[in-house]
């Protein structure tokens, strides 16, 4: 069978994929749950996958959020926010001259390995044959509720929605609104409410860092490039918590609990403004949720309990494959099982594209990985054994836990620039012997049907437009 391949999304990774496939000259075929590109960076995406809010901004800055390949726009806000992002990924997906290898309106319902390859199962039921498939459905559009652990005298009656749901203040103007989580959209959401609702109750189970988004008037991730490229991630740890303690004090000061950890062993929230709502008192905090005492009412493990109206539950996602049987779908719990995050060892040919999370943008990891995952195709490169596999995912679980705290987001953290450096010197190797593998240039067609149920067919595909 020819060389050719399924992208699994349109948003930022499915499109950096496409971009290098694109620009190899490798067949490729990317299949879109939605009406258009963009991911989660289309509000209200009618895909359903979309957990942006009206009012989110970028915690990395407009010069560093860019791909390498195809900067931001110098006009953009210096924090973009999702009208920016959206704009950006539609003049991206025109410059490359991707749009004509999308299949909009398309649901991949199914990937079966078979022989050296893979089947892959539309909404349609129309199935194809690929060489490769690239997993690139992110991993912040199926929501993680709490478990139900509250067990008081009876459950909560008041509203109660996930993070992904949440949109605008307005819905919950003039409410009592519990805010429970900590995180970046935890922060944000409790501090856009602040200005709102008719009180706003922060709950966390543990501490966390809150770091600004700028540091001596520069964007904090254009100031931390320099340390974090050439600086132990200790040292980073220490410099970082001193500079915390000299600008905010004591976190506790604030009624949040302590952290318990230096700076960067988890990864921190990013908000400027939620510290100064807490202490305006526009922000109150509490701990944990210890039950509901029925009705509207909430006891926190403190022994304190209030009445809520709406309680919004900022818990995270799953990293969910509804696509994959079993065998296809990688561990996920504590530092995932994936050759530099990208590859199963038993497995080669399924890519695994953006699933990380850096303190900077995911735009030059899923570039880089791109690069990685194409030069693997093209037999430039090619993977090492088993064992050797299995070996590194153990040392790179390791490093993973030497750094950073066991916690849920364990899983998908991972140190950016040491991490685009190890995929640069896997492509620098050039281990596999020999030309890279010549591909086939027909993009006519959508995969390779021989010999399976047909079905009513994609239409037919339009050449390639010029880029330029």
């Amino acid at each position: 069978m020819s060389v050719r391949v399924c992208v699994i999304g349109a948003g930022v990774c499915g499109l950096a994929a496409a971009q290098v496939l694109s620009e190899r000259g490798i067949p490729f075929d990317v299949f879109e749950k939605g009406s258009d590109i963009g991911g989660q960076w289309r509000f209200g995406n009618d895909s359903g996958t979309s957990a942006v809010y009206d009012s989110i901004e970028l915690n990395s800055s407009r010069d560093m959020s860019g791909f390498p390949k195809f900067p931001m726009p110098e006009d953009y806000p210096l924090f973009p926010g999702h009208p920016q992002m959206l704009d950006y990924l539609t003049r991206y997906t025109e410059h490359f001259g991707l749009r004509p290898y999308i299949r909009f309106r398309t649901s991949v319902t199914g990937v079966v390995k078979d022989g050296a390859g893979y089947v892959v199962t539309l909404d349609d039921g129309r199935m194809h044959r690929y060489t490769h498939v690239v997993v690139a459905n992110g991993f912040h559009w199926d929501p993680k509720w709490p478990k139900p652990a509250y067990q008081g005298q009876g459950e909560f009656t008041g509203i109660q929605l996930h993070s992904k749901d949440y949109k605008s203040a307005d819905t919950l103007r003039g409410r009592r609104v519990l805010v429970v989580g900590f995180g970046n959209t935890a922060c944000d959401l409790a501090t856009e409410l602040s200005a709102v609702a008719d009180r706003v109750v922060s709950s966390a189970r543990r501490g966390f860092w809150i770091t600004p988004k700028r540091l001596f008037g520069r964007p904090a991730d254009k100031v931390n490039r320099p340390l974090a490229t050439i600086v132990p991630p200790l040292v980073q740890s220490l410099l970082l918590t001193a500079m915390l303690w000299v600008t905010q004090g004591r976190i506790s000061r604030y009624g949040l609990a302590a952290p318990g950890h230096l700076a960067l062993r988890t990864h921190p929230a990013t908000c400027e403004g939620y510290l100064p709502a807490v202490k305006a008192g526009r922000i109150v905090v509490r701990p944990g949720i210890e039950r509901f005492d029925g009705g509207n009412r909430v006891r926190f493990t403190d022994g304190s309990a209030e009445e809520f109206d709406a309680i919004v539950w900022c818990t995270g996602f799953r990293f969910s494959f509804p696509f994959l049987p079993e065998e296809l779908t990688p561990v996920m719990v504590g530092p995932m099982r994936l050759f530099r995050r990208i590859v199963m060892p038993d497995h080669e040919g399924l890519f695994f594209l953006g699933f990380a999370k850096t303190l900077s943008a995911i735009t030059p990891v899923a570039e880089a990985q791109a690069e990685w995952i194409a030069d693997l195709i093209e037999g430039r490169t090619r993977l090492p054994g088993r064992e050797a596999m299995l070996a590194e995912i153990a040392a790179d679980e390791r490093r993973v836990r030497r750094r950073y705290c066991a916690t849920p987001r364990l899983t998908v953290e991972v140190d950016v620039y040491r991490y685009l450096r190890q995929l640069l010197r896997d492509r620098r190797r050039h281990l596999a012997a020999g030309p890279p593998l010549a591909v086939h240039r027909n993009r006519d067609t959508t995969g390779d049907t021989s010999g399976l149920t047909p079905g009513p067919g994609p239409a037919r595909r339009p050449a390639r437009p010029d880029p330029a």
